[in-house]
């Protein structure tokens, strides 16, 4: 019992350490894919988020509520990372619901989020906060029907319940559901928009400056590592009953890592979208594949 706690300490340590690092490897890609140097390390992301925490921090009148609701933000991320168990016994994952806990944090995330952004009360930000909001409302929606489609295939509300999971095509397409909706809902383009005009290319973030800032992208940097954290897990914990979980637990920063290199080589790709295409492409994607998920279920494929 107490090395699995020990293990699984380590285990989000590191898990809350290597997102800047990821996207510092990132930004690496995409500089050779667009003939450029790019940053000049890997660090380079952690080097900027520590730089803006030495700075002043400036803020508009509204600047204590944002203070709190980056607080609010960055605690609530880092919580969402503490119910990424990959099979360790835990006080947070003990109870046998940490599917569902995991799905009511990644939620608040995602409210915190715009309730942060709509602080400084800039009409810039605004608009792409609105644009961000349309996007979240229907990517949440399909993220939480991938999540209960989960927990019913596995038939529990843990994710320690997917080391008993078996290969099947309805797997699969939960596995895909889950996989489109951690795409958009990090931020990937083509569904970016929120910065989608000249007019809003400071986008959501126009307003922030300093420690504010450090906070926020930091948050948004490990919120995208728990969304590709969620696919890391559904593909290492059938595996655990075979490799056993220290290695799966070293495996799993090289799994989410390997996600991360190819959703950003996808974006990179491709092209953003306007406001008024998206919804109506993210639903011909998601309608089809949900309606292909409910039959493989239905008739046990």
């Amino acid at each position: 019992m107490w090395l699995a706690i020990s293990l699984y300490i380590v285990f989000l340590l590191v898990f809350l350490l290597i997102p800047p690092l990821y996207d510092g490897i990132e930004r690496k890609i995409r500089a050779k894919l667009h003939s450029r140097i790019g940053p000049p390390t890997l660090l380079q992301t952690w080097y900027d988020i520590l730089k803006l925490f030495k700075k002043e921090l400036v803020i508009t009148d509204t600047g204590l509520a944002s203070v709190l609701l980056s607080g609010l933000l960055m605690a609530t991320v880092i919580i969402t990372a503490s119910t990424l168990p990959l099979g360790f016994s835990t006080p947070i994952t003990s109870n046998g619901s940490s599917l569902v806990l995991f799905t009511i944090l990644l939620i608040g995330c995602q409210l915190l989020w715009v309730s942060l952004t709509l602080t400084p009360g800039n009409p810039y930000a605004t608009i792409g906060v609105f644009r961000e909001a349309l996007i979240g409302m229907i990517n949440e929606f399909f993220l939480v029907m991938g999540l209960v489609a989960l927990m019913f295939y596995t038939g529990s509300p843990s994710f320690d319940s997917m080391i008993r999971a078996r290969p099947s095509l309805t797997y699969l397409l939960i596995f895909i559901l889950l996989a489109i909706s951690a795409f958009i809902g990090s931020g990937r383009i083509p569904y970016d928009i929120a910065e989608a005009e000249p007019e809003l290319a400071s986008g959501v973030l126009i307003e922030f400056s300093g420690p504010l800032l450090g906070i926020t992208l930091y948050s948004h940097y490990l919120k995208r590592a728990i969304l590709y954290g969620l696919l890391a897990d559904m593909i290492l914990l059938p595996l655990t009953r075979n490799v056993g979980i220290v290695v799966s637990a070293i495996i799993y920063p090289v799994v989410v890592l390997a996600i991360w290199i190819v959703f950003a080589v996808i974006s990179i790709m491709l092209g953003r979208t306007r406001v008024d295409i998206a919804p109506r492409s993210m639903l011909k994607i998601y309608i089809p594949l949900t309606i292909a998920m409910l039959i493989a279920w239905l008739t046990g494929v």
